[in-house]
């Protein structure tokens, strides 16, 4: 009985190391130059990539959005990251593809006849489209959630709007808490009975975890109203607490962190902006000359501005983290 339970106590002791080292690998990992820079930066860069892959139905911009953000989510997330994100990505792309087939019947080549259906190229080439659109939209807001945590979206937003900043951020974070702690309330039905099957056991989670829920929001409620969260945002008042004892707080508060508008950030932001309005003005521009209905036409209409603007705001990051690799490689010669 001792030995085992030495035994137990010694694995539980190598567990608990292996988690720490990955804890601070995955740390290391996300300490890359891009997630030092500012979050002006961040939000600009993720709102001009975005906006460049909604604004295109060109097959060459969208194909281009969806490679490099697979690129920079292995870069950034790992493969396995990337590989259960294709496991319903591509699921939810064959069903825009088909569903559009089956509801569009728009297009001069037909493909398929089945009684009133007509499947026609230009309807899957346009299903297709869509489905390249969403996926890459997609993985530029996985990556989004990745770097923008709530403490630099506070940041950004807290001084302008505090209330919804604040109510942005607590939804940012209360999403994937829940998703943890109903699979904390699951695992735990399975280890205190394991051959629970059927809706009672899913029942029961939802119920665990919609009282845990709200009991943590009760807490948070007290706790942000002992810290002075009922005043104005900025302001100084004076209230009373039940006690009737005087007190002055809500004063403006200051973020966590400190993040420094540098020089540098001050010309990435200039970049991309020159950027992002080059590529959207090209992309109105050649708009009406790409189409799918009735043939698919205007395919080499394509603007070499709109490319280019695409093209080296969506691989900054690549470009950023490569070429620090690049100089570490050289000093490590020198050396």
């Amino acid at each position: 009985m001792g030995q085992t339970l030495v035994q137990a106590v010694g694995n539980s002791d190598r567990n608990a190391i292996r988690i720490s080292v990955n804890r601070v690998g995955r740390s290391a990992q996300l300490a890359t130059r891009f997630s030092l820079l500012h979050p002006a930066v961040m939000l600009l860069f993720f709102a001009g990539v975005i906006l460049l892959t909604l604004l295109s139905y060109h097959p060459a911009i969208l194909g281009l959005s969806a490679g490099l953000a697979i690129l920079n989510i292995c870069l950034y997330m790992g493969i396995a990251r990337l590989w259960q994100l294709l496991q319903w990505v591509i699921p939810m792309a064959l069903v825009v593809i088909l569903f559009n087939m089956l509801f569009n019947h728009r297009g001069a080549t037909e493909l398929l006849s089945i009684g009133q259906w007509t499947f026609t190229l230009e309807s899957l080439f346009f299903g297709a489209s869509i489905a390249l659109m969403l996926t890459a939209i997609m993985f530029w807001f996985r990556l989004y959630s990745q770097f923008m945590t709530s403490d630099r979206f506070l940041y950004l937003f807290a001084p302008i709007v505090p209330t919804i900043a604040l109510s942005v951020a607590m939804v940012q974070r209360w999403i994937p808490l829940t998703k943890q702690r109903f699979v904390q309330i699951r695992n735990a039905q399975k280890m205190l009975n394991p051959k629970a099957r059927g809706v009672r056991p899913l029942t029961q989670a939802l119920s665990s975890l919609m009282s845990w829920s709200i009991e943590d929001a009760i807490q948070t409620a007290d706790s942000m109203q002992a810290r002075g969260y009922s005043g104005r945002y900025g302001d100084r008042y004076e209230g009373k607490y039940e006690n009737g004892d005087d007190t002055k707080s809500a004063v403006r508060r200051s973020s966590f962190r400190s993040y420094h508008l540098t020089m540098r950030d001050i010309c990435m932001l200039i970049a991309f902006g020159m950027l992002i309005v080059m590529g959207t003005a090209s992309l109105f521009i050649t708009t009406r000359e790409f189409g799918f209905f009735p043939v698919v036409y205007g395919t080499e209409q394509l603007s070499g501005i709109a490319l280019f603007a695409a093209a080296v705001l969506m691989s900054f990051p690549l470009v950023l983290e490569g070429g620090q690799q690049l100089r570490w490689m050289q000093s490590v010669r020198k050396a």
